[in-house]
């Protein structure tokens, strides 16, 4: 009797904490048909619609990463990590898309969800796993051959597709020309494609960090004192949820199209605000691996998740984009403006320096962080001079 009650004991436990993905699918099916409230956002029903939204986005976006962690556990480096960073830019180019198709044909929200992704990854959360990490140990350790092939990637690719097209004459402003466009959008993908194919085959020992038998037996005592080694559930299993986790992200990201842009007009917020809200909102998931990662003193994973996911941001996101463009005809805006720009370059200089070492501590996070602010201020100092 006792070994059958703790069977059912986990057998309710289990269907408890996969309720979210449930309620998630069934509300995705709700937007879908249309039976949700209509009407103005900011108040009455439509604002608590709205709200309910969020929350399902984040609750299946957290069980997603779980199962998707559970996973990338099971199947190591990199193809653990690639697990995880596909599974959030899922998300996230479903609801960049989302957004885009329903902003009423504002060209800047790609281009500001974009941009407030790689800041986020590149300065707030790297900053913070930096800070989290050198809690426990003055500097952790890490292969420094993997931030040595993302960045010049994400560097090229971001310097392509959110800069290059503010200084071309083929457009005026931060446009692109159409053969432009597909060039940029065919580029991106092709050499994501190829980076992935040699970050799985020739080149997977850049991208795993091989410590010492003293320093193994000390990370894991560290996570057992955490209370972080967790017993995972089996493989297909964990692949059936995290694929109807990420169904039901992108079938509520539907709904929640143009609701972000009505609500930040009616309250007077910046637009560039909306961009930072769906970042936050389709990163909280992963950041959060990524600093519970940093602090069982897996800096290496933190690196993988954080990089490999602003790599994806630009190698996937923009030929969606692109994509939806010519569906559209409606043409985005990429190019940024000149002090995003020099913020933009401001971080991959940091970056590049913080981690050239294969080693990085609090002291780089808090210029990570500064940068961040940095970030923020600008964004309500030019919101302000706009009104």
């Amino acid at each position: 009797m006792t070994a059958m009650h703790a069977i059912r004991r986990i057998h309710w436990t289990t269907l408890l904490r996969e309720l979210p993905i449930v309620i998630g699918l069934i509300t995705g099916v709700a937007v879908i048909a249309h039976w949700s409230p209509s009407g103005d956002p900011s108040t009455g029903a439509g604002l608590r619609w709205s709200l309910w939204l969020v929350a399902c986005i984040l609750t299946c976006s957290f069980r997603a990463m779980a199962h998707a962690d559970a996973l990338a556990e099971r199947l190591g480096e990199p193809v653990g990590t690639l697990i995880l960073t596909i599974s959030a830019i899922t998300i996230e180019v479903a609801a960049v898309c989302a957004v885009m198709l329903g902003s009423g044909g504002d060209p800047t929200v790609a281009r500001d969800t974009m941009f407030a992704v790689i800041m986020l990854i590149m300065n707030l959360l790297t900053g913070l796993a930096m800070i989290c990490g050198g809690w426990r140990r003055a500097e952790q350790d890490f292969n420094a051959q993997s931030a040595k092939a993302y960045l010049p990637l994400l560097i090229t690719l971001c310097m392509i597709t959110l800069v290059l097209p503010r200084f071309t004459r083929s457009a005026e402003g931060g446009w692109m020309s159409e053969p432009m466009e597909i060039f940029v959008g065919g580029g991106s993908l092709a050499v994501y494609a190829a980076f992935l194919w040699m970050q799985t085959t020739r080149h997977r020992e850049f991208f795993a960090f091989h410590r010492t038998t003293e320093r193994a037996k000390e990370a894991v005592l560290e996570a057992h004192e955490a209370g972080e080694v967790h017993v995972h559930a089996p493989a297909a299993r964990s692949a059936t949820l995290l694929v109807l986790a990420l169904l039901a992200v992108v079938l509520i990201a539907e709904g929640l199209a143009g609701r972000v842009s009505t609500l930040l007009h009616t309250l007077h917020i910046p637009r560039e605000i909306g961009g930072v809200f769906i970042a936050a909102l389709v990163l909280a998931p992963e950041g959060l691996a990524a600093l519970r990662a940093a602090m069982r003193q897996d800096m290496q994973r933190s690196v993988n998740v954080l990089l490999g996911s602003a790599l994806a941001t630009i190698g996937l996101t923009v030929p969606a984009v692109i994509a939806i463009r010519f569906l559209t005809a409606n043409s985005p805006e990429l190019g940024l403006t000149p002090p995003y720009i020099v913020l933009l370059v401001t971080t991959f200089l940091v970056t590049a320096i913080n981690m050239s070492r294969g080693k990085v501590n609090a002291m780089g996070g808090l210029v990570h962080l500064l940068l961040f602010l940095a970030w923020i201020a600008t964004i309500l100092d030019e919101g302000s001079v706009k009104g």
